[in-house]
């Protein structure tokens, strides 16, 4: 199992902090030197060990000036300045087999069905114009997997998810690639992710990177 490998790291397995009944928390002891580190450094074992394994946020023990930049590493929420470091993961991540860990079949749909918007998909039931257009709200998302949208919302809340993360972390790659792979206007870019007017675009850039899309498009 996944744990096995982890023996001698740090950290105790801990209850969701936020009460997500589908996740852990691995919470560093106390006393741990260079806690920014140990957390990096147990989340690229995560990584080697089960691959994308669906960190949902890390607590970092101390103020981060360059948040941006943890944001980057880890490619989840970060909350720096809090009581103590602990990554948030699902808990079935624990006692998987190595390089065997499965994903929550109903966030990976949900993250499917909006990946393929984003790339022109036709998704069924999304009557939505998106690209292009607005984006889908839960309820549209809900009914074109037949699922209710209370229980999709309950499901996800169980993943320690929330519609809207998922839906941020799509735009989010989707963005990169088309402002470091394309030379789309930003406008067109804009209408892509489903965003109302291409200055939604800029504060996501800055709020994602902490730079603009022309800064994120200089540095491909």
């Amino acid at each position: 199992m996944i744990a096995d490998e982890l023996t001698g790291a740090p950290f105790d397995v801990v209850d969701d902090p936020e009460g997500s009944r589908q996740v852990v928390g691995l919470r560093l002891r106390s006393g741990v030197r260079e806690p920014g580190r140990a957390l990096l450094d147990l989340h690229r074992r995560l990584r080697h060990l089960a691959g994308d394994y669906g960190v949902r946020s890390v607590d970092l023990p101390f103020p981060a000036a360059d948040l941006h930049s943890w944001v980057e590493r880890f490619g989840a929420r970060v909350r720096p300045g809090r009581p103590v470091g602990l990554l948030r993961l699902p808990a079935g991540v624990l006692s998987a087999p190595v390089g065997h860990v499965e994903r929550s079949a109903l966030a990976w749909r949900v993250r499917t069905v909006l990946s393929e918007r984003l790339t022109g998909g036709t998704g069924p039931g999304l009557r939505t114009g998106w690209p292009g257009g607005p984006a889908p709200t839960l309820g549209e998302l809900a009914r074109s997997i037949a699922v209710h949208p209370r229980t999709l919302q309950r499901a996800l809340g169980d993943e320690g998810l929330t519609f809207a993360e998922i839906l941020d972390c799509v735009r989010r790659e989707r963005a990169r690639e088309l402002l470091t792979g394309t030379d789309l206007p930003f406008t067109s870019i804009s209408a892509r992710l489903g965003f109302a007017e291409p200055a939604v675009l800029t504060r996501c850039a800055r709020r994602w990177w902490g730079r603009t899309p022309s800064r994120v498009r200089s540095t491909r």
